[in-house]
């Protein structure tokens, strides 16, 4: 995993929306960030995101949360950070990263986003 660090955080003052997403796609897949989409900038992102991953050869699995549930051991959680926003981090063989450069993670967790290999 090569670790991408987010640009775009929410209410840097730059109007946009922040940019984990992104930055968590390039560090799953080890590319430049600016070799992906922005997907928070667009209504349709998670098909955007859908797409992107079938483009590269995965198919997105949502699952959530419950007792006994397994993290994924390629994919992406979705979940509240600390600072009371979505956020995505990475999962890659059980090791997390956030792509925010606090790197605090979260605190909660709304569902998994498992890359599996078509």
């Amino acid at each position: 995993m090569k670790q991408v660090t987010q640009t775009i955080m929410v209410g840097d003052g730059s109007e946009l929306p922040g940019n984990c997403l992104q930055a968590a796609v390039a560090s799953l897949l080890e590319l430049d960030l600016d070799a992906v989409p922005h997907f928070a900038l667009h209504a349709d992102w998670l098909e955007q995101l859908v797409e992107f991953a079938t483009q590269r050869g995965y198919r997105i699995v949502y699952r959530w949360p419950h007792k006994g549930a397994q993290e994924p051991e390629f994919g992406l959680i979705f979940g509240q950070s600390v600072r009371g926003v979505l956020h995505a981090v990475v999962i890659t063989n059980g090791q997390i990263w956030d792509p925010h450069p606090s790197r605090d993670g979260l605190v909660s967790v709304a569902n998994y986003v498992v890359w599996e290999a078509l």
